[in-house]
């Protein structure tokens, strides 16, 4: 890959000429392929439009506005000429913004679609090690680097609500004490998965600095209460809690989900070894909360697995920014599509050859048949399957079974070679 006509010189312009500029610039370069809209350190944006062959590179200071700001201006004007759908405009701030109050630069990454034309380009945001914050950051933007992990909690002093839910103080800090361990057992595997993976840093930085304890509340479905470290005494009863939620959360309507999520261990053993991400009310907070629930199975899956799964929860918790059902349109299946792209992302890094012979295997399976195939768990001969066990460390039958239905699913985007066409198939699936 050459920079051929890159201007990597630093220019000083105000934000309206950035934006004609970045506008006339992705006008003329019609054979972009992506576009990335990068904060740099001290107050720099880079973009970079990459052509079969060809990457250009322009570097810009902005004079006079914060540059978190301009970039994402700089997404509302490139909207309608890529074109983004209004679902990618609109969840490009939320993506953003995370990977800034983390302490890292976001990357907005755009991707042209195979097909049809003028159909939305796919986007997402990566997060890179530097200092996104200068002193031309807005009062929105000027966000500290994190300090502390909402998991330090102080377990001897509680609040009133969460010890109501015990029959004395011990019994809370017992239990309280076994969920903190869980999540942190699950948050470390995660940690091991996304070392190294650059796809996986924006995951990892949610989880590391978004995602609280959470507790459920007994006999109501779908109420939690939070504990995000630092928080002063607090002695209202339960039913107080309640009682003001209530009059905070109105029914119906688009309701966006705070920006703090919670992690929901379960310390009770039980058959159910996969994480799962849900809404629910966080009475704590009277608002709607994003939750993922981290089971302890009798049968534990392995430390690898764990991670990956948990890395594919949060990524879909973080698309995730309205508590209402999603309208389960075209983009909604594109984003389901690209979901299925980063676990495979994934279970290519840490499985290497072993999972990349698997989705081989189901490929040559699947151009054999001509469809797909009626008979999946039989396509991995017996050494398929004891190399990809060994590659996360040893699998049980139902683990295995796992992963090679992820590798079969990575074949058929591999046999139609588009996520577009990926995203359609999905959507038959699910019916």
């Amino acid at each position: 890959m050459t920079t051929g006509g890159s201007e990597t010189d630093l220019r000083t312009v105000t934000e309206r000429e950035f934006l004609d500029e970045l506008v006339a610039v992705t006008r003329e370069r019609v054979a972009t392929q992506f576009l990335y809209l990068m904060a740099q350190d001290d107050a720099v944006i880079g973009v970079q439009w990459e052509q079969p062959g060809v990457d250009h590179l322009r570097r810009y200071q902005v004079r006079d506005a914060c540059p978190h700001c301009v970039v994402l201006d700089a997404v509302v004007a490139l909207a309608p000429m890529l074109p983004l759908d209004v679902l990618r405009a609109a969840r490009t701030g939320p993506q953003y913004e995370t990977v800034l109050r983390t302490g890292r630069l976001p990357h907005l990454a755009f991707a042209r679609p195979a097909d049809p034309p003028g159909a939305s380009w796919l986007g997402d945001c990566h997060a890179v090690d530097g200092d996104p914050h200068s002193a031309a950051d807005c009062p929105r933007h000027a966000v500290p680097r994190p300090t502390g992990d909402p998991l330090e909690l102080r377990l001897g002093s509680l609040p009133r609500a969460v010890r109501e839910l015990y029959p004395h103080d011990d019994a809370a800090t017992a239990d309280l004490a076994q969920r903190l361990r869980i999540a942190q057992d699950w948050r470390a595997d995660a940690q091991a998965v996304a070392s190294g993976i650059r796809e996986a840093a924006a995951t990892w930085a949610f989880l590391r600095t978004s995602c609280v304890l959470g507790v459920p509340v007994p006999g109501v479905n779908g109420l939690v209460l939070t504990l995000p470290p630092g928080q002063g005494p607090d002695d209202r009863p339960l039913a107080e809690l309640h009682a003001a939620t209530v009059r905070a959360v109105p029914t119906g309507g688009q309701l966006p989900y705070q920006e703090r999520a919670c992690l929901l261990p379960e310390p009770t053993s039980g058959t159910h070894r996969m994480p799962t991400y849900a809404g629910a009310v966080d009475l704590t907070a009277a608002a709607p909360v994003r939750t993922l629930r981290l089971p302890s199975p009798r049968r534990p899956l392995s430390t690898t697995g764990r991670g990956v799964l948990l890395l594919y929860e949060a990524r879909h918790a973080m698309g995730r920014h309205f508590a209402s059902a999603p309208v389960r349109d075209a983009a909604y299946w594109d984003s389901e599509a690209a979901l299925n792209v980063f676990e495979f992302t994934l279970l290519e890094r840490v499985a290497g050859r072993h999972y990349q012979e698997a989705v081989a295997a189901y490929l040559q399976a699947l151009r054999r048949e001509g469809d797909l195939l009626a008979r999946p768990h039989k396509v991995l001969d017996r050494r398929r399957r004891k190399a990809l066990s060994l590659a996360f460390g040893g699998l049980d039958d139902e683990e295995l079974h796992l992963w090679a239905s992820v590798a079969y699913r990575n074949a058929i985007l591999e046999l139609l070679g588009d996520l577009k066409a990926f995203a359609l198939h999905l959507r038959i699936q699910a019916g």
